[in-house]
Order: C-alpha cells, then structure tokens, then sequence
C-alpha cells in the first residue's frame, strides 16, 4: 500500500463525478446540480436523490477516447472491471457482479435468462461511440428495475435524431479515426443526424479491429515472467503442433473484430407526442478465451481452442412519448422492445480432432410502461414491466478432419423458456425546501419452464416449472442543510431470481466438476444501508463520502450437490465427474464507503478524484466473499481553455492477498501471482487541440511507465504502454 499513499493524499483534495455535457469550462464544477433519469426512470435532480449515482458524460467519453464500453467504465474510477480476454470486461458494483449487475441500454434491460454468476463480457456489446452519458446507479435498484438490480444499475444511454429549428434543416455529423499501439487498435467510426420539422434520424456505424494486446515490461520484479506468453497451440499441416513465442509480452490469440450499428428514427407530429424507433446491432469475430488457452495440465498446455463464437446483439425498440397533463399523469412512456441475442462457445483439446460446438440463442420480448404526475410538492411515479425469453440451445460435435457432425449435450434446455412481471409505485415528497422524501414499492413475479433431454444427462426429473415472487421496497430522506451541506439516507431492498443459467445449466467446469441443474433453487435477496454526506460551494468545490451496508441472504453459490438418486458423481459426455449446482446458501455482508470529490482551480484546471473501498463475508461459511474488489479509484488534472483540452491521470488498484481470496473459486486465484493479486497504479496523460471548429486532433498515453500488471480476479494482463491518436471531424 505504500505506493498508493500519494494517491490517496491527492483524493483527499480532488473532485467529484462529471462535467455537465454541454458545459464550455471544465474547470466548473457541477456535481449535484446534474439532471439524471436511472433512479426512478424520469429526468430529475440529482441532489434530490438519496441513492448514489455517477455519471459519465458525452464530453468525458470523448476526452477518454476508449476503445470498448468496458474500458470507459474502468478509466472513470467509478466502476471496477474484471477481464478473461481482450474482449471481455465485467463490472463489478459494491461487491456484485454479472447477473447481479443490470444493464439497460434507452431503458431496455440487456440482462436475460442465460446470464451468468461469473463474468460477463455483454457491457462491450454497446458502442461507447454512440452515446451521450451513462449513469451508475449504486446499489439496490429493485423498485424501478426488478430482478437483478443487487448491486446497481449502468444505464447507458445512445444519442438521439435531433429535430430542426426554424430553418428547417438540420445535419449533425461526427467522425473518426484511432490508431493505438498496444493491441495495434484500428477504429473507424462516423454518426450522423438528420432532422426536420417533425421527422429526424439519427445513424451511428463503428467499426474495430484489435490485434494481439501486448502487456507492460516493467515491474513484478519479484515474479518475473510472471504474465508472459511463451508458448501457444497452433494447428500445422493438420496436427496440433506448440509453438514458442518469439515475443512473449505480446498475449497471442486475444486479438478480434467487433462491428456496431445504431439507427433511430423520430416522428414528433404534435407538441407533446414523439415516436421513436430504435434500431442497435453488434457483431463480434470469434472472441479467443485468452485465459482459456494459456491453461496447462500436467505441465502442457490444454487447449488448441477455446473461444466465443461470433457473438451478436440485435435490439429493436419503439418508444411512445406523450407529455400533457391529465388526470392520470404528465409524462408517459411506453417502450415494447424486441431482442435477438446469439452467443457460442467453440471448444477443443489439444491433440483432439472434434471441437465442442455449444451455440445458444435467447429471444426476449419485454414491454415497460413508465408514468410519472405531479401534484402539488408530491411527484408520483408508477409503471409496469413485462419480459419473456425463450432460449435455444444447441450443441454439435465437429470433426476439424472430415468435417462429420455429431449432436453433443447442450448447455442449457432447449426450448427453456423465462417470463417476468412487475409492477412498482414511486413517491417523492418536497416536504420543505430542505427535506425531501422518497419511497416505493414493486411486486415482481416470475417463472421459469425447462425440459430436459435424457440422451446426455439422464436424472430422476423431467422438467422444471418454477415460480417465484417479491416485494421491493426503499425508503430514502434528504436533507438539504446550510452553507452547502447535503445529508442522505436509504434503506432499499433488492433480490435476484435464478434464470435459466442458475436452475437448469450442465457444464464441465475448469476444475473438473460438473454443474448439474437444481429446480429448487430461490430469489437471492438483499437489504442495503447507505449513507452520503457531501459538501457544494457552487462552481468550486464538491466533497461527497457514502457509506454502505448490504446483507445478502439466500445468496446463490456453487457447492457439492448429490444427483436425484443421491448419487455424488455422474456420467457426462462419456466422463465421469463429481457433480456441484448452484445452491441458495445463508448469510453475506458487504460494505464499504466511496468517496466522489471535485475541486476548481484557477487557470482553467480542476481536479477529480474517485476511492472505493469494499469488504465482504460469507457468514454462513465464515469465508472471504467471492467479487470483492481491492480498493481502488483514480485521481486526476484536467486543464480546459480555449482549443485545448489536457488531462493528467492516476489510475489505481489496492492488494489483494490470497488469505482475501474467495474459495469458491470465482475470483480466478490460479490466475494472479504466489502472493495473489498485487496493488498497481498507471499514469495515463491525454491531450485534445481543436484545429478548427470542424476538425480536432487527440493523442494520448495509457501507462506511460509501461507497467506490467493483471486487474485482481483476471486472466489477461493489462495493457503495456499504449500511445492512441485519433483524428476528428466534426460538424
């Protein structure tokens, strides 16, 4: 920890979240006077709102100048992200991660029945291109969102088609070109918006290409070698054959393609009536499992191949907007939506000649309906949601020589189907000018149906039909005290209903257990305990610290589970394997405190800092909490004046020893050195100039001192040293 102490002595005197995105001054302070929509799903203060939330604007995205969605999340500080390749990255908020963690993309939940308990990689499915802010809504989220919402919301939302004025024309473009070193990154991107007096369009196209990530030089002085590739499979003149890495710091097989579309059409006939169509599309090449096929057995290595299939995302939504005054509501939002989502993973040992093939498609058809009224110092918001995902899945036996096909065991149910309601009921009470209340309820219910197939896994049931329920609610106060103080308190509770993954999934795991479904498995719940104060003076300075307490109870985990019969082992793809299923279990505490500050200097600069410091038990097991991050945030000098924009960043990692580790095996031990994960900083500096009001040149240099480290409970080192330059047109 000693070489964070400098770090943290610069957070105790830097800023707070984001910039207003249309702000002309970065050295101005905003901080809770920002407008946000992802507490109770409509546009209000964020000062006036007991939960934490952060907030990532369009201006910051555009300094960060990231490649993917996870790697803006990460480089905010605000948010930790764990990676198993290049095209990967799981967020993890207080101490929940994947399936605890909702995303929603323009109020359409991406969630759905086959996200997993481990680490996801779908955040990257969303261009961080395309879009105009995200918001990290902290902690239980249940009364708006439902299912899922353990550990908090990231709301990213896309630009929109822009009307015209009085002209009656209008045409917004943004283009560009990146180039960056460390993965060889290719990005083109180019959006544009066409608006008239009722009718706009708004079109966004990226498209990447990453090579190889090369990691840092530098450091691990006590392990060296420690992240280095120095061998990899590669299939010549039709054998598998190992080849030795002439370039070891260069991760082989963790290069892949991803393209990205966002079409939205605008119709506004009427004041106070919009229609929106929202068209989104993302595509990935092959995604190579880079921990995957660095794994050895008996001192060779494993796998000739391990990756995702190409991945796809198809997301196509309608939004009625009707804003007008009735006796029902003021503003009201309906948004059917429909989602086609293909994922697969392509297996195959080395030596071996048939390559598991499991492909599995989820269609999900959801509808929210969202109202909101104000009467009087009494602001209601209420509203309805339905989902149903019907998931196919499929498995196949290749043979990479004769190309024969054999059906194989799918990893889920095929024709398993996931249906979810709810409804819920906000308050917001303006008791005076310096309390504010707010409270809600949500009654959720939910199903599940499944029908296995005996010709892989024969067991003593059939099928599975699931049904379970829940009441959310919070409760939250906010005081506006004197000389710029703000006090805030919530009491929330939250749960997460086990999906098709959780009840009904059959898989090899790496240690040589086999997941076996379990049709009795209930919601894991959680109450959450947070605490903020802060302190604004207006423009200059923002101090915000919030603690929090969450118990988890009915946390679903894996664990030894016995077959139907009582039998303690089975026979899987013609191995035999000691069988495990995800459980409900008793008690988990997490908790913690963050710390947001903002701080205006003259000369046109400002600083930021960001601390997050979590810890989590299982009290049941009495063991160390699988997801917990080590402390970790960011500190950071921005200079805005005139045409330049410069930014000078520190972002940070605590320790994590193995005595911290999880046993449960999530956090990838195997994965981080002898002594477990080790505490890290990188530099990071970034420079825009605004040649002309149409064309702006940025540069930038990540990990300037070329730092070899890998983020805890990862399976790739990070980037080394990475120099980007982009080239920007804009008008």
């Amino acid at each position: 920890m000693k070489h964070l102490l400098p770090v943290t002595v610069a957070i105790l005197v830097s800023p707070y979240c984001c910039a207003q995105q249309f702000t002309p001054d970065s050295s101005r302070v905003v901080g809770l006077s920002e407008v946000v929509v992802s507490a109770n799903r409509i546009r209000e203060q964020k000062k006036d709102i007991p939960q934490q939330i952060d907030v990532l604007t369009a201006r910051q995205l555009r300094l960060h100048n990231p490649a993917t969605m996870a790697d803006a999340l990460q480089n905010s500080g605000w948010v930790f992200v764990q990676k198993s390749q290049q095209g990967g990255g799981s967020p993890v908020l207080r101490g929940f991660e994947a399936n605890k963690v909702l995303l929603v993309v323009d109020g359409v939940r991406l969630n759905n029945a086959i996200y997993r308990a481990g680490h996801l990689q779908n955040i990257l499915s969303v261009d961080a291109n395309s879009l105009e802010r995200v918001e990290i809504l902290n902690g239980a989220g249940a009364v708006p969102y439902g299912s899922d919402a353990l550990g908090g919301v990231v709301s990213l939302y896309t630009k929109s088609p822009r009307l015209a004025d009085s002209t009656g024309f209008t045409v917004h473009t943004t283009n560009l070109l990146r180039y960056a070193t460390a993965a060889r990154e290719k990005t083109a991107h180019t959006d544009f918006s066409l608006g008239w007096g009722r009718w706009a369009s708004f079109t966004s196209l990226t498209a990447t290409d990453f090579d190889d990530l090369r990691k840092g030089r530098n450091g691990l002085s006590d392990y060296p070698g420690f992240g280095e590739v120095k061998q990899y499979v590669a299939r010549q003149h039709g054998q598998d054959v190992v080849v030795a890495n002439d370039e070891p710091n260069r991760q082989k097989f963790s290069g892949y393609r991803q393209l990205d579309l966002v079409q939205k059409v605008l119709f506004q006939p009427r004041a106070g009536q919009r229609h929106l169509l929202n068209l989104q599309l993302s595509a990935t090449s092959r995604v190579p499992r880079f921990d995957r096929l660095q794994t050895y057995r008996n001192g060779a290595l494993r796998w000739a191949e391990w990756s995702y299939g190409p991945q796809q995302r198809l997301l196509a939504s309608y939004q009625l907007e009707l804003t007008r005054s009735s006796g029902l509501f003021d503003v009201l939002r309906l948004t059917p939506a429909v989602q086609a989502v293909a994922e697969s993973r392509l297996v195959r040992e080395f030596g071996k000649e048939r390559r598991d093939e499991n492909t599995e498609k989820v269609r999900v058809l959801s509808t929210n309906l969202d109202l909101f009224k104000n009467i009087g110092r009494h602001e209601l918001r209420y509203g309805a949601e339905l989902t149903h995902n019907k998931v196919r899945s499929l498995g196949e036996g290749v043979n990479v020589v004769t190309g024969t096909v054999v059906p194989i065991a799918t990893r889920y149910p095929n024709g398993a189907t996931y249906a979810t309601a709810g409804v819920y009921a906000a308050h917001h009470w303006e008791i005076n000018e310096h309390l504010i209340l707010s409270d809600g309820l949500r009654y959720s219910g939910v199903r599940t149906k499944a029908a296995f197939d005996p010709r892989f896994f024969d067991t003593q049931y059939r099928a599975v039909n699931q049904r379970s329920s829940s009441l959310d609610g919070n409760v939250g106060l906010v005081a506006l005290l004197p000389a710029g103080l703000r006090l805030s308190g919530l009491v929330a509770t939250g749960f997460r209903n086990p999906n098709v993954d959780d009840i009904n999934k059959t898989f090899e795991q790496t240690n040589g257990t086999l997941i076996v479904p379990n049709p009795g498995l209930q919601p894991e719940r959680v109450v959450n305990y947070e605490a903020q104060l802060s302190e604004t003076i207006q423009d200059r300075l923002l101090v915000s610290v919030t603690g929090f307490y969450t118990n988890l109870r009915d946390a679903l985990v894996v664990r030894p589970f016995p077959t139907p019969d009582g039998q303690t082992t089975a026979t899987y793809n013609g191995r035999t394997y000691t069988t495990v299923a995800t459980v409900n279990t008793g008690q988990a505490r997490i908790q913690g405190v963050s710390a947001r500050t903002q701080l205006a200097l003259p000369a046109h600069l400002r600083l930021d800092g960001t601390l997050t410091y979590t810890q989590g038990r299982d009290l049941t097991a009495d063991v160390p909490l699988d997801h917990i991050a080590p402390v970790y945030g960011r500190a950071a000098l921005t200079y805005q004046h005139r045409r330049v924009t410069a930014e000078g960043a520190v972002l940070f990692n605590g320790r994590k020893r193995v005595s911290e580790y999880s046993p449960s095996g999530e956090d990838n031990l195997p994965q981080a050195t002898p002594a477990g994960a080790l505490g890290w900083s990188t530099l990071n500096l970034r420079t825009s100039y605004q040649l002309t009001p149409r064309w702006a040149v940025q540069a930038g240099l990540e990990n300037l001192l070329d730092t070899s480290y890998r983020v805890f409970a990862s399976g790739i080192s990070a980037s080394g040293r990475n120099l980007f330059v982009t080239v920007r047109f804009e008008r």
